[in-house]
């Protein structure tokens, strides 16, 4: 007998429904403004706030509910702003050597990778595409003006402008209507959503860089190492190894051949070839290798 499909709830359409209104909103706002980066920007900003609204655990009117709302938009906003504005100057400076006899196929890719990157160190960025556009925008425009016109730098700092104006304004249009239907979604949801596909969702830890995981900071190592023959450790449950009572370390995982265990409880056995992947002090790290490699670590050194 076939397993009817199950159908999908009525929280979960009412947020389709707004995030489609979120993009047609967005995109008619700003429709007569000129430039694909215009529409892109006030899309993907508008969907970036409406899904993190949508998935904030608790919404309402109250004054605590709204600073919640700030704290978690502000650092996006920013993060966006500062961008867009160092894409828009890539853009311009890089355009700029292309007037001056800088090959256009050559600027073209120094805009994108210089855009790429400085977007990538940006704090609270929601995305390393939006820094490329700018910058390509404003590049495509300058090389279009005529070499060496005597109206160059006039001709120039017009386009810089109208990029500048045009590319804040659709970000700004796109937060306002991510906001507005934002609000109004999660007004009527009866708890917050995190849907796979929105900017608010959070990959499983498995997915995870390690370190996003870990949080560790410098006086933290993460250290994976083989277990010996000759490891005092071989052939010790965990609970017995003295691991965390002597040297302050955790097993974050084993590796062998048969199985992985992730996250282990404490009555595994630790047995040679394991790969232990170990979380300790910085300090630390010198006496559990000699610890985990027993004896090997000294043949190794003579």
């Amino acid at each position: 007998m076939t397993k009817k499909k199950k159908r999908p709830s009525w929280s979960v359409r009412l947020i389709v429904v707004m995030r489609a209104l979120t993009v047609g909103l967005a995109y008619f706002l700003i429709i007569d403004m000129p430039g694909l980066t215009s529409s892109f920007v006030a899309i993907f900003v508008g969907l970036l706030a409406f899904d993190l609204i949508v998935a904030m655990p608790k919404f309402s009117f109250r004054l605590k509910h709204w600073r919640e709302l700030i704290t978690l938009l502000l650092p996006r906003i920013t993060g966006t702003t500062i961008t867009l504005s160092r894409g828009l100057f890539i853009g311009a400076v890089v355009g700029g050597l292309a007037q001056l006899g800088l090959p256009v196929f050559l600027g073209g890719v120094l805009t994108i990778g210089l855009g790429y990157n400085m977007a990538e160190r940006v704090k609270g960025n929601i995305s390393t595409y939006v820094g490329m556009l700018a910058g390509l925008t404003v590049y495509d425009q300058i090389i279009r003006i005529p070499q060496l016109s005597p109206t160059l730098l006039m001709d120039m700092g017009g386009t810089i402008l109208q990029v500048v104006y045009t590319t804040f304004t659709a970000l700004f249009v796109g937060w306002f209507c991510g906001l507005i239907t934002g609000i109004l979604t999660r007004l009527i949801l009866p708890r917050g959503y995190r849907t796979v596909r929105s900017s608010a969702y959070d990959p499983p830890l498995s997915m995870q860089p390690i370190n996003k995981v870990l949080h560790a900071d410098e006086t933290t190592s993460l250290v994976k190492l083989i277990v010996s023959e000759t490891s005092p450790l071989a052939y010790k449950n965990l609970a017995e190894s003295g691991l965390r009572e002597t040297y302050q370390t955790t097993v974050f995982a084993i590796y062998r051949k048969d199985q992985d265990v992730v996250a282990p409880k404490g009555q595994e056995q630790i047995l040679p070839g394991d790969t232990l992947v170990l979380i300790m002090p910085t300090e630390q790290s010198d006496a559990v290798v000699k610890l985990v490699r027993g004896s090997e670590l000294q043949s190794e050194q003579v």
